[in-house]
């Protein structure tokens, strides 16, 4: 029994080693949607694989970062000082853990078969718009100004002077590449 515990173990660790690996890039993206740097990005994508993985006992669940996550904190802190910026994301996050763990101890999440179809096509289609209009200073090099995506995405379409072309031209090509 201890010897086929210590194998199913052992094959855990890999798969959970695996997938953290294949989550980094949704981490990096998450941390760039939250204005952090793209390194605690991988931080959170690894901890939480690891984190799940220890905490669950079923194969089904997927434990990653989420663009809607991100979105959410990117919200939240979008009043902060830089200096207190990874403190007080820090603090989102555990916060953000703790409803989920008592959500889920309430069982709560029974009740998301009432959400129908078309509401999570219009969550989704929103926050795809959202990162969209809020990475267009990131796509076009220019400067951004703005509270939130639509002021982000205002500010470069209302100075197409700066914008930077290469940038511009090589985001384009990624895209369309990717």
């Amino acid at each position: 029994m201890a010897r086929s515990r210590a194998a199913m173990v052992r094959r855990d660790a890999v798969v959970a080693l695996a997938g953290a690996v294949a989550r980094v890039p949704d981490g990096m993206a998450a941390a760039v949607v939250v204005g952090v740097s793209p390194v605690h990005g991988i931080y959170a994508a690894m901890s939480g694989t690891i984190v799940g993985g220890l905490t669950s006992s079923t194969a089904l669940m997927v434990v990653t970062t989420t663009t809607a996550a991100a979105l959410a904190a990117e919200s939240a802190l979008s009043g902060v000082a830089e200096d207190d910026l990874l403190p007080s994301l820090f603090l989102v996050t555990v916060l953000a853990g703790l409803i989920m763990m008592g959500a889920g101890l309430l069982r709560l999440g029974r009740y998301t078969r009432f959400v129908s179809h078309s509401v999570m096509i219009g969550f989704l289609t929103g926050v795809a718009v959202n990162i969209a209009l809020g990475q267009l200073g990131n796509l076009t090099g220019a400067p951004v100004e703005g509270a939130n995506a639509v002021g982000k995405a205002w500010s470069v379409l209302t100075d197409p002077a700066a914008v930077y072309l290469p940038s511009l031209l090589t985001g384009t090509a990624a895209i369309a590449l990717g």
